[in-house]
């Protein structure tokens, strides 16, 4: 067998990280191959956590093509994809790496060769004899050939007779777990951006591929401060939720899928939320109830609406109806009163930015007929308020009728 050095890693990073592009967590093969010539050799720098140092991994493309870069301590970087002038050998394929049918064929190449009878080719399947890998399901088993100096590459750790890869679990090479996590506003992502606006709803959208037997997911806020999140548990398939309206401040969330107390696969992002506008709200949704009398004029509950500042607002309110309820009939009127005034059918006033008015309903109605009927919501009575060229939601009174109904005693 020909003869060759162990390669420093920093040298080969050095020499070679011009061409490399981002691994690691971003590419999905993961696991060890075993060479009784070379040892072992890693397809993910996740398996011995030294993606800080330097990011390698080898990824299957949608189209079955495997790119990127395994690492050997003895013979270096392993490259898949991007290779060309490939060998010819029976039973072989002059291609890249590619899974096709569940068969992965071409040929991979270790880019320290040093040309002396040592090209580093790696046959990923051929003929005499018939060797090859194939991926089932999302694991990769059998051989591949590189030769005198590398030799048999086994591609399912469990065969191999190499002892410990380093870790407590030598898996072989496979398609590994996988999440990712977005956070959208109006079907945009929102992720890494300075500041989205107050008050976003986000919804959160998921995407797990290759997850291992019996595992589950849950995704969680992970910041402090900002609009709580509750977290979503048990988590089995891609998917989305979404947020309350979220406040001012920074926002970290983070999907982890566990299997067997491991953790198989992570995605965390972040983004902030800007500050609150400045601008006023008109309180909660309300219902009037009047309770009609047999003629005349009936009166309805009286309604406090305050007037809460929001963002340091400081001007004053210009408080009007913007929707009626709709009469029955052209004989029946409505009016209202706004802070014990007069009556009227178009009210309105102006009131500081922190106090509250009161508003009372007077409808004309005898006990027959039927009140505001015909529309989805036609006994609904709508305020809005705006002030320095800024409007408040709307403020909601759905009008109840009640009928009155006279009791006679005879003395």
């Amino acid at each position: 067998m020909k003869s060759f050095f162990l390669i420093p890693l920093l040298s080969l990073l050095s020499i070679f990280s011009v061409s490399f592009v981002n691994a690691g967590t971003e590419h999905n093969l993961a696991g060890w191959a075993w060479s009784d010539n070379v040892g072992w050799v890693s397809f993910n720098c996740t398996n011995d956590s030294s993606c800080a140092t330097v990011d390698y991994g080898v990824n299957e493309n949608g189209d079955g093509s495997l790119v990127g870069y395994a690492w050997s301590p003895t013979v270096g970087w392993i490259e898949f994809g991007g290779l060309s002038n490939f060998p010819s050998g029976s039973g072989t394929t002059a291609a890249n790496a590619k899974v096709t049918g569940g068969n992965l064929t071409g040929w991979a190449q270790a880019v320290g060769a040093d040309g002396n009878g040592w090209d580093g080719w790696i046959s990923l399947s051929g003929t005499s004899p018939t060797y090859g890998v194939t991926l089932s399901g999302s694991s990769f088993a059998g051989y591949s050939w590189g030769g005198a100096v590398i030799g048999w590459l086994s591609f399912d750790a469990a065969n191999g007779a190499g002892g410990s890869c380093g870790i407590s679990n030598c898996q072989g090479v496979h398609i590994s777990s996988s999440a990712s996590l977005d956070a959208q506003s109006g079907g945009s992502s929102i992720v890494n951006n300075a500041s989205v606006p107050y008050g976003t709803v986000a919804t959160f959208v998921w995407t797990l591929n290759n997850l291992t037997g019996g595992s589950t997911c849950s995704l969680s806020k992970i910041s402090t401060g900002g609009t709580a999140f509750t977290t979503v548990s048990n988590i089995t398939s891609s998917g989305s939720s979404s947020s309350q309206g979220l406040i001012t401040g920074p926002y970290i969330f983070n999907i982890t899928c566990v299997s067997g107390g491991n953790t198989v696969a992570s995605s965390s992002i972040q983004f902030t939320v800007g500050t609150q506008p400045a601008g006023f709200s008109l309180g909660a949704n309300d219902t009037f109830n009047i309770s009609f009398l047999p003629s005349g004029w009936s009166q309805s509950d009286i309604k406090t609406v305050p007037i809460n500042s929001v963002g340091g607002f400081t001007g004053n309110v210009a408080v009007s109806v913007s929707q009626y309820p709709t009469m029955p009939n052209a004989s029946t009127t409505a009016k209202y009163s706004i802070n014990g005034g007069a009556w009227t059918a178009t009210p309105s006033i102006t009131v500081p930015y922190n106090g509250s008015f009161t508003i009372q309903a007077e409808v004309s109605m005898p006990l027959t007929g039927t009140y505001c009927s015909g529309n989805p919501n036609p006994c609904t009575l709508i305020f809005q308020g705006t002030s320095s060229g800024v409007s408040s939601s709307n403020k909601s009174f759905i009008i109840v009728p009640n009928s009155f109904n006279p009791q006679f005693y005879e003395y």
